[in-house]
């Protein structure tokens, strides 16, 4: 069927080729003579004479204009029948052809038509710029001129004036740059009927049946196959699905969708353009963002015409301005697009300094909740023998970050030479999906400890037991069992735990990851806390808007530098210190990972908030016995102690917080490794127990 195409754009030119055998024969009548070498160097006395006879507003090759003989009307006539039989038969065979679909896509009139075949004649066959340039008495002029255009066409000044307007600014022809005017540089002040025509290179080609996207723009613009991708194939909620599948008839609504990266924003696209028929151009315009201007934003929404596309706009913030505005110009595009238009973005946007001109669909896009990321999991992972459930439970991911994990942790298996990823694998994919942000504002945590390691009163270690196991089973208990809405916010939970320092409240955090096998990320609240006003309500923003996905674990150390006593609003400073800490806590409220706050000092933190928290675990300084257990545990079994070393009377003797005497066990080792000692002395396990006193500013007995 390409030939069809081809045969419909010859036989345009054939029509073309009447009018310019036409205007070829008044030109010789007029005393055009192409063997004189002079011709177009100089003016005739005759040729002033005949200029001097013609009424204003007559073509230039004679007093009537350009009038078809009655022969050349037959062979006019008889190509529009055969331009006519060949759409007959494109549409009998569903073909499109292209120069038809340009014309009824972007209204062409027939007198745009015959000066967009007059500009794209010389582009396919050069025996044109030879009759260009003979017909407008200079050889150089190789394109035609506006002037040469109304007299190809103009019978009448009537006529010539009609095709002047379609020239202007807002015509098709210009403001779809099919055509461009240009001047000649040896005469860059040409006058208006001087300019010359030149078509867009990119028409050249679609005329032709080459619909390829520019390479300028390939960067920033790129078709999207949306090709069988129907809403019933994806896993979507009923409130979305409705929303786009709605019949708008003429309303023909802006669609602004806003979610994280992977919430399914162009797979929807796809769906909404496949599903209404339309074909999808995706236009990036953080690519085009520092090439932003009307002419290329006019080109580009061409294209999208011409392919009877839906534009996809991604990264719409891009394009905004501090009022959260785009540029008016755009705005205007958009809204003057006939096809739907899908604004796609991070967050919502409300439209107030541009005029509201079509009705705009908002569609934000959640997180996808347990039951839409096992259906995502179960759909990328269907090869892989793997229970997905603790994935979905544990990281809160959207549909692509879980299809690029798959990726990620098919990988890492190819990597070892085996066919599917282990859970592992997932595991550490689904940790660098979720995370790409968070170690920017927390430090993350590689636990190190187990139950082993730990020495605290029993009932405190089985407080740390029910704090996994509320998260272990809580899809069991909120979901199935229904207590989700029971006064429940959230499905985490919030925790403080309270002790001086080194009493074991990091160790138990990492415990407490080690067993979930989640990350721990460490947040000093001290460095977090701002001296200007909403710094600190922002840095705490971020940090929970980055660990929702990941279901990490947060650890907010020195809560004592936000949390206290609630005092009595003397200024502002007080009031927005009482909203920072509200703040805080209504976020870990609605969190639905793990949130811990560590206090040296659990007496200075308020009761109302304290009673907010979930769990309170109390850290409290060992004793005798701990220390001694600490004390042995401390020292690895390959570590060679001397018998001199009395664990007991070093636990009796210096009261030290469990993390001091790590760090003297630790230290003892070097000291001996440093003597060339085969084992580690009681002298060096003393040498150490002095600095770390030194370090906590005690004076040793």
């Amino acid at each position: 069927m390409h030939s069809l195409n081809l045969r419909y754009l010859r036989t345009h030119l054939q029509r073309l080729d009447v009018y310019l055998h036409q205007a070829v024969q008044l030109a010789r009548q007029a005393g055009f003579d192409p063997e004189n070498e002079f011709q177009g160097l100089y003016i005739a006395e005759d040729e002033i004479d005949r200029h001097l006879k013609m009424a204003p507003g007559r073509g230039f090759w004679g007093n009537e204009g350009l009038r078809l003989t009655p022969q050349h009307e037959a062979q006019v006539e008889a190509f529009q029948s055969e331009l006519r039989a060949i759409e007959d038969e494109a549409q009998r065979n569903r073909y499109p052809l292209s120069l038809l679909s340009l014309i009824d896509v972007l209204g062409l009139t027939p007198e745009d038509l015959d000066i967009l075949l007059a500009a794209l004649a010389p582009t396919l066959d050069r025996r044109y710029e030879r009759l260009y340039g003979y017909l407008q008495d200079d050889v150089t002029k190789r394109r035609p001129t506006i002037n040469l255009a109304i007299n190809l066409f103009g019978g009448d000044w009537a006529q010539r004036a009609t095709l002047m307007s379609r020239l202007t600014d807002e015509s098709p022809l210009l403001r779809y740059q099919l055509v461009s005017l240009v001047t000649d540089a040896t005469d860059p002040y040409a006058s208006f009927a001087n300019h010359m025509l030149r078509i867009d290179p990119q028409i050249t080609k679609f005329v032709q049946g080459i619909h390829n996207i520019p390479q300028e723009w390939q960067t920033s613009v790129r078709p999207l196959d949306n090709r069988d991708s129907f809403f019933d194939s994806l896993v979507i909620d009923p409130r979305t699905q409705e929303l786009l599948a709605r019949d708008y008839g003429d309303l023909n609504p802006i669609i602004h969708m806003y979610g994280n990266y992977g919430s399914g924003k162009q797979t929807l696209a796809r769906a909404f353009s496949c599903e209404n028929r339309y074909a999808l151009l995706e236009i990036n315009l953080q690519g085009l963002q520092h090439h932003l201007d009307l002419p290329r934003v006019r080109r580009i929404f061409r294209e999208a015409r011409l392919r009877h596309a839906v534009l996809l706009l991604t990264h719409w913030e891009a394009v905004l301005d501090e009022d959260k505005d785009p540029p008016a110009w755009l705005w205007d595009e958009i809204v003057a697009f006939p096809f739907p238009v899908i604004l796609s973005g991070i967050s919502s946007w409300e439209p107030r300094g541009v005029a509201h001109l079509r009705p705009i669909l908002r569609l934000g896009l959640e997180l996808p909740d347990f039951g839409a990321r096992m259906a995502f999991w179960q759909r990328f992972l269907a090869d892989t023998p793997v229970d997905p459930s603790e994935l979905a439970y544990k990281f809160k991911l959207t549909g692509g970050q879980i299809r690029d994990a798959v990726h990620s942790a098919y990988d890492l298996a190819l990597g070892r030479g085996e066919p599917t990823p282990t859970l592992s694998d997932l595991y550490v994919a689904c940790r660098a999906q979720s995370n790409r942000k968070l170690s920017n504002l927390a430090v993350k945590i590689t636990p190190r400890f187990n139950w082993e390691s730990i020495v605290l009163p029993p009932d405190r270690v089985q407080q740390l037991h029910e704090i996994c196991d509320q998260v272990r089973y809580a899809v069991q208990v909120y979901d199935r069992w229904g207590f989700q809405g029971r006064g429940a916010s959230a499905k985490g939970l919030s925790a403080l735990f309270a002790g001086q320092s080194g009493t074991g409240k990091t160790m138990a955090a990492e415990i407490i990851a080690q067993e979930l096998g989640l990350e721990l990320f460490k947040i000093d609240l001290s460095s977090v806390v701002s001296k200007y006003i909403g710094e600190t309500e922002k840095n705490l923003a971020a940090i929970f808007d980055e660990a929702t996905q990941s279901n990490a674990i947060l650890f907010f150390d020195e809560a004592d530098a936000l949390f206290g006593k609630r005092s009595e609003v003397k200024d502002s400073h007080d009031r927005y210190a009482n909203i920072e800490t509200g703040y805080l806590l209504q976020r870990m409220e609605t969190y639905d990972g793990v949130a811990i706050l560590a206090s040296n000092l659990r007496q200075n933190l308020d009761e109302a908030f304290t009673r907010r928290l979930d769990f309170m675990i109390d850290f409290p300084f060992p004793e005798d016995d701990d220390r001694q257990k600490i004390w042995r545990i401390s020292f690895p079994s390959d570590a060679p102690l001397a018998p001199d070393v009395d664990l007991a009377l070093l636990a009796r003797r210096y009261r030290m917080a469990g993390g001091n005497i790590r760090n003297a066990a630790l230290a003892s080792a070097f000291l001996a490794a440093a003597d060339l000692s085969d084992n580690i002395k009681m002298q060096h396990v003393m040498h150490a127990i002095r600095r770390e006193h030194q370090k906590m500013g005690k004076l040793l007995d």
